[in-house]
């Protein structure tokens, strides 16, 4: 088969951890690569050239049309033989234009799970299920992520591959001193920090560690809660004050340097109430910290309850609670399972495994749409 061109296509950036590890991974692997996306104007790190890449400028999805006539001339333009699509409006745009630029391959990434059947729409919901059905294959990081396609949205089981995602764990494991200048930084070198890494959005669950947090002050005096992602301040004060733990929460915003701030906490807690894959999850361990987190998506994927970390139930304060409550009591226990977790982050989440994974997709695809009966040419293209 001759060299795979393949173009990756994003609602926002492709500059994130996910794609610069996955971006990289392919082209060492002699992977042709293409990028675009709806909104950012610049190209990502890990093309090539400014000529592989392609802004559409589709801030407003009337603009969408347009969008995907441009995108498949320039899809015609550049040979591609496999398309990519990653998050919900991508997917529209990109399978319109795949279709309309008669691409070999399309593939459709699907980076949320439930999400839409707890916080969106019918019509989010319908779409994502056109998606699935108009793509040749669906990839998804987490067999959670596949087994709620299959029971709800009604796909076939045998289109959808599950490629968890892979990490560059030396970025990711910080170091004591690292985890000691957050800590100066934010003046908490004498609390026991709980902290959760995640934007400030109630699909998050920020809601139910505060209501644990209520719950632990009597016992843990010097409890504070390390907040790292983007959010409204005054959101997260008058939600702190509402739950009666005012002056307890330190809000530090987006961070580049998120290694440091997990290595500052003495628990990492995840009470997201709907996640994919759980990244954050893997990066928590990757950083050697005693991790509590809801059961939800691809969370056990990533830790076995009671060895790499704690599961809790969605929505549930007191489990919350139960579990750090643990954890400071037993400080022998919450080294050894953030020990067992990080071993299992590294032996499971590998980036080699990730990109031959992805390679297999797209070969794998290619050969099934040929023996369907797509034309000499259209394969030649990937």
């Amino acid at each position: 088969m001759t060299a795979l061109r393949v173009c990756h296509l994003s609602s926002t950036t492709l500059e994130s951890k996910y794609f610069n590890t996955l971006g990289r991974g392919l082209a060492a692997a002699g992977v042709t690569l293409f990028g675009a996306t709806l909104t950012a104007p610049d190209p990502p790190t890990w093309l090539s050239g400014h000529d592989d890449y392609l802004y559409l400028d589709a801030t407003s999805r009337l603009r969408y049309p347009v969008a995907a006539v441009r995108l498949a001339r320039w899809l015609r333009a550049k040979r591609v033989g496999v398309l990519q699509t990653h998050l919900f409006d991508a997917a529209v745009v990109g399978l319109v234009a795949g279709r309309l630029a008669r691409v070999p391959l399309l593939v459709v990434t699907r980076h949320h799970s439930d999400f839409h059947f707890v916080s969106g729409t019918r019509a989010h919901i319908a779409i994502d299920r056109w998606s699935a059905r108009l793509a040749d294959r669906v990839v998804v990081l987490g067999h959670a992520v596949k087994d709620h396609l299959v029971a709800r949205e009604r796909v076939p089981a045998e289109k959808i591959d599950v490629i968890v995602q892979g990490f560059d764990f030396t970025a990711l494991r910080g170091t004591d001193a690292d985890g000691a200048r957050v800590r100066a930084e934010f003046g908490l070198e004498q609390a026991y920090v709980v902290g959760v890494v995640a934007a400030f959005y109630p699909s998050k669950g920020h809601a139910y560690l505060f209501a644990a947090a209520k719950q632990l002050v009597a016992e843990i005096p010097n409890l504070k809660l390390l907040i790292v992602g983007s959010g409204d301040r005054a959101a997260i004060d008058a939600a702190a004050a509402e739950h009666g733990i005012a002056g307890r929460v330190v809000a530090a915003g987006f961070r580049a340097d998120v290694a440091a701030c997990v290595r500052a906490m003495d628990v990492a807690v995840h009470p997201s109430l709907s996640e994919a894959f759980c990244q954050a999850v893997v990066e928590e361990l990757a950083a050697a910290r005693p991790v509590v987190a809801t059961d939800v998506g691809g969370a056990s994927e990533a830790i076995v309850d009671g060895q790499g970390g704690i599961l809790v139930p969605p929505a549930d304060a007191p489990a919350i609670a139960d579990a750090i409550r643990r954890l400071h009591r037993d400080p022998s226990f919450a080294r050894r399972i953030a020990a067992e977790g990080h071993r299992a982050a590294l032996a499971n989440f590998s980036v080699d495994r990730m990109v031959a994974a992805q390679i297999d997709v797209y070969q794998r695809g290619l050969a099934a749409r040929a023996m369907a009966g797509a034309t000499p040419s259209e394969v030649a293209r990937g």
